[in-house]
């Protein structure tokens, strides 16, 4: 899917162009695109205001601008507020920058609004609302037969990972949440691109297909957008790859289904404990391993004192991703730790996690 401006909305940036170059006319300016990647449902529509001027105006999730002139050299307080805002007053989150002179950047508006009501991020990450901002962008290849783009993991409830392209090369190599890569180039074509665990090319998370082959002397910014589990984390919008051009328009690429044969490829080669989310919880939470073989699974939980206050016996799990619901209402508030044990004698591998109930 392609998202595209409505006349109303190029008339808006059209204006705030024009409010920025009268602002600037005797100062630096700089280049500036902002994106919204901000998964969190109640950041759906937000207005963008610069210190008090209202510059966007119920901007979307998945919306961006094209690059346009920015006042550099002195400090200037983003702020960001619901869509219904009457005034920077009503910011939600305002952040201070100083844009350099004779720059250009990109801006990734981020995160969510409370944390704590969403699932953590595997490798402890905070996920709060936030800007990523990738300077010396660029708005066109520096060489007319590639197709330059950055890399940004905005996906807050996704591992470490690596985009591979299938075939090439691997494009992004053991990138956390919030990280961005340089620009790196590829020639103009059509690409699959996977996208797997940071450790473990073996088991892919999901598979886009990119059609670059029209975008040669382009270039572009590469984003892992929404969530990997929408259940957990208040039914928002779905994981994908976004591009996003310096005209502001904004390409959701197509995932590709795998088939059978892909499938048992892409099996986990290892037990891993992926974590449990919600977390902190009350008091419900569920516990995320992946599994390489068909196991019998059981679920031990510890208090502090490594006295054993609850097991689950979860059965025999099925090789691949699993989520087992953990219920702690008959236990007090606290921090406890957990123990996954998959298999059985001589196979028996354990795993433990840490998680804090808050009622």
């Amino acid at each position: 899917m392609t998202f595209t401006y409505t006349s109303a909305k190029r008339w808006m940036l059209a204006a705030i162009s024009v409010l920025f170059f009268a602002s600037s006319a005797f100062s630096q300016t700089a280049r500036v695109q902002v994106i919204h990647n901000a998964a969190d449902p109640g950041a759906a529509s937000v207005d963008i205001y610069l210190d008090d001027t209202l510059t966007l105006d119920n901007f979307g999730f998945r919306d961006a601008t094209p690059f346009i002139d920015f006042t550099a050299g002195s400090e200037v307080v983003i702020g960001v507020a619901g869509p219904e805002s009457a005034s920077s007053a009503d910011a939600i989150a305002t952040f201070p920058v100083t844009i350099e002179g004779s720059e250009t950047y990109v801006v990734v508006a981020n995160g969510v609004l409370d944390p704590s009501t969403f699932a953590v991020n595997p490798d402890g990450i905070s996920t709060a609302f936030g800007l990523i901002v990738q300077p010396m962008g660029q708005e066109e290849s520096t060489d007319p037969e590639e197709v330059q783009f950055f890399a940004v993991h905005g996906a807050t409830d996704a591992p470490t990972v690596d985009v591979v392209a299938l075939g090439v090369a691997t494009l992004v190599d053991d990138a956390p949440y919030g990280a961005y890569t340089p620009y790196q180039g590829v020639p103009a074509g059509s690409y699959t691109l996977d996208v797997t665990p940071g450790s473990d090319n073996g088991t892919v998370v999901a598979s886009f297909e990119a059609d670059l082959s029209t975008l040669a002397g382009g270039a572009a910014a590469v984003i892992a957008s929404g969530f990997l589990d929408p259940t957990m984390n208040q039914d928002g919008p779905a994981f994908g790859l976004i591009a996003v051009l310096p005209d502001g328009m904004v390409i959701e690429l197509p995932s590709v289904a795998t088939t059978a044969s892909e499938t048992d490829a892409v099996l986990p080669s290892r037990f891993d404990l992926l974590g449990n989310y919600q977390n902190p919880f009350n008091p419900t939470t569920n516990v995320v391993l992946n599994l390489a073989q068909a196991s019998d699974v059981s679920v031990a939980v510890f208090d502090v004192a490594g006295k054993r206050v609850m097991d689950i016996a979860a059965g025999t799990l099925a090789a691949g991703q699993n989520t087992i619901p953990l219920n702690a209402s008959s236990l007090p508030s606290g921090t406890y730790l957990y123990q996954v044990t998959a298999g059985t004698g001589a196979n028996k591998i354990s795993r433990s996690g840490k998680m804090l109930l808050a009622k």
